[in-house]
């Protein structure tokens, strides 16, 4: 049962926020492992899409830990058999940003 990855603009954005942080304060060997969670997390989940936690009331919205300080919002569309990635966030921040993804 292998599903599709979709990726919003907001999913690449926050990702390249992400990777932009990390590169402020990590070395390139622990960006590189953090891409590599990504990957791995994202090739569990075209096989596995319901693995994530619901952070809130919206329908097929899930969150997904890819690091202790990282996590993704993700939506499953199960009749279409697709993922669109929603956003990356940062765990550490004010709650209210992810907000928008889990009322």
């Amino acid at each position: 049962m292998s599903f599709d990855l979709a990726w919003t603009e907001e999913a690449l954005s926050t990702f390249e926020d992400r990777i932009a942080y990390l590169k402020k304060h990590w070395t390139e060997k622990e960006i590189s492992n953090f891409k590599k969670r990504v990957r791995n997390y994202l090739d569990t989940l075209i096989e596995s899409p319901f693995i994530g936690k619901k952070p809130g009331k919206l329908k097929d919205v899930y969150q997904g830990l890819i690091i202790k300080q990282v996590s993704l919002i993700y939506r499953v569309e199960a009749r279409k058999k697709t993922i669109e990635l929603l956003s990356f966030i940062d765990n550490r921040q004010n709650p209210q940003k992810s907000k928008k993804h889990s009322s």
